[in-house]
């Protein structure tokens, strides 16, 4: 996993979610109010690819507030919104949270691979300093069975 600042990380979420956007307003005739979250869900997906934890969440809570406001059925005063409505909200708000959540463990044990690897790679380039032995169990080491 390459090295990425957080402009970038923060700026692939808001592209996307911008992407999603247009995509579904383009299709809004032919969809009407018809599944309004499908394109931000895959917004959701590239953004916590990406960047993680935090670009995730900014990209599911976008789309989440255009969806609601551009594709979705005004809502009443007294009625408040439709059960489709509310389930449609929920179906997206469970879907997003796990993407966002399994992406961030996914970067979190990256993370924790590459530095278990230079803490070996450092360890290999001491002992070749030393002239020392590798211990027994050294990557790269055979052993007898």
């Amino acid at each position: 996993m390459r090295n990425r600042t957080m402009a970038a990380k923060y700026a692939v979420a808001v592209v996307a979610v911008g992407a999603a956007f247009a995509l579904r307003y383009g299709l809004y005739g032919t969809l009407a109010n018809r599944i309004p979250f499908a394109f931000f869900t895959l917004s959701t997906l590239i953004a916590a690819w990406y960047g993680g934890l935090g670009p995730g969440m900014l990209a599911a809570v976008g789309g989440l507030m255009l969806a609601d406001y551009f594709f979705l059925p005004p809502h009443s005063a007294e009625g408040g919104i439709g059960e489709t409505e509310r389930t449609a909200i929920g179906i997206y708000a469970m879907t997003t949270t796990l993407i966002v959540v399994l992406f961030w463990h996914l970067h979190s044990k990256l993370r924790e691979a590459q530095d278990e690897l230079r803490r070996a790679q450092a360890g290999e380039s001491k002992n070749e300093t030393d002239g020392a032995e590798p211990h027994p169990g050294a990557p790269g080491e055979m052993r007898p069975l």
